[in-house]
């Protein structure tokens, strides 16, 4: 239940990814024909933007003026740009190394809620992307309230004459990021049909490292106590069955009980606030099983999908509300474990 370490999404942008023009050549054909062409680049006036009364927007020495539809043979960005052609305000961006985003911007830096797919450069087609990042951005770095899909193996099913993509063997992680580091939440792992759930603080190296941790198995095991470099050290474990209290342990890895290298766990019998421990398994259970999180992983891939193949995304792109929709995607399904 490692918590994989990204790197593409906060690496310098190289020369292919720079939006380099001529602003006042721009800047004269717009104010002219409302629109300028240039290649494969289109540049119109933002719907937020008013040439009418070009003093008004001077006083906002960021104001978005532009919306850009920008092609190279490996790069692609649409979406509003500033007067000065920074990225602002929100848009959809392809890197050249393949990785995707789609959401907000601030002076060509992401910033506030969006999407960030990684490219997986050991396939080629449309399932290439296996993981994806929904939530806060600050500085170009994952920082605050989001979701994270690291996926290993998918399935796949024919519906309605269209592949569809399901993860099969991923992690899956929500919570609170700091500077692309996650810190605190759940990460639920789903690997050859065994569940565990995590629900607790990491450390900097990301080990979990909490002295109130808990940690979920199916739903026949759960361990609430202290756990330091990803090590159950203290605390106490309930065995389930069908769902009912059996047996209860205390695990104590301090002791001197211990038999080729091995813990002995010393016999207790269950205790009333268990049942508290229990409730908060079933929740979890309930809340992260595969039906939901894939069709969570679903919703995910169709905005991809919108923006990056339909023949209107240029349409789609000014018309999506990403500090909304963004929103709306986490807060649906898992608002309440974002602040666990």
């Amino acid at each position: 239940m490692e918590v994989p370490k990204n790197s593409n999404d906060n690496q310098p942008e190289t020369t292919s990814n720079e939006i380099k023009f001529d602003i006042l050549k721009i800047d004269s054909k717009i104010k002219k024909d409302s629109i300028y062409e240039e290649g494969e680049s289109i540049f119109e006036f933002c719907q937020e933007y008013n040439p009418d009364n070009p003093d008004e927007s001077e006083q906002k020495i960021d104001f978005p003026k532009y919306f850009a539809k920008i092609k190279t043979l490996n790069y692609e960005y649409l979406g509003i740009l500033s007067k000065n052609l920074k990225k602002e305000n929100y848009g959809y961006n392809h890197f050249d190394n393949g990785d995707e985003y789609f959401g907000q911007w601030n002076k060509d830096k992401k910033e506030g809620y969006g999407i960030y797919f990684f490219k997986n450069e050991e396939r080629k087609n449309f399932d290439a992307i296996n993981q994806v990042y929904v939530g806060e951005f600050k500085n170009n770095m994952k920082s605050g309230e989001g979701i994270y899909f690291s996926i290993s193996e998918f399935s796949k099913e024919k519906i309605e004459n269209k592949i569809v993509y399901k993860p099969l063997n991923f992690n899956l992680v929500v919570g609170n990021f700091i500077e692309d580091n996650f810190t605190k939440g759940i990460i639920y792992s789903m690997q050859d049909g065994k569940r565990k759930i995590y629900r607790g603080k990491l450390n900097k190296e990301g080990k979990k490292e909490d002295n109130n941790g808990e940690l979920y198995e199916d739903k026949d095991k759960i361990f609430f106590g202290t756990i330091k470099d990803n090590v159950m050290i203290e605390g106490r474990i309930v065995i389930m069955k069908d769902d009912i209290k059996e047996n209860g342990y205390y695990f104590n890895k301090k002791g001197k009980n211990v038999i080729d290298g091995e813990v002995a766990f010393e016999y207790l019998k269950g205790e009333e606030n268990d049942d508290i421990y229990i409730k908060k398994m079933i929740e979890l259970n309930n809340a992260f099983n595969n039906e939901k999180i894939q069709e969570l992983f679903a919703n995910i891939m169709e905005i991809r999908e919108k923006g990056n193949n339909s023949e209107n995304n240029f349409e789609y792109i000014k018309k999506i509300n990403y500090d909304s929709d963004v929103k709306q995607i986490l807060k649906n399904q898992y608002g309440k474990y974002l602040y666990c």
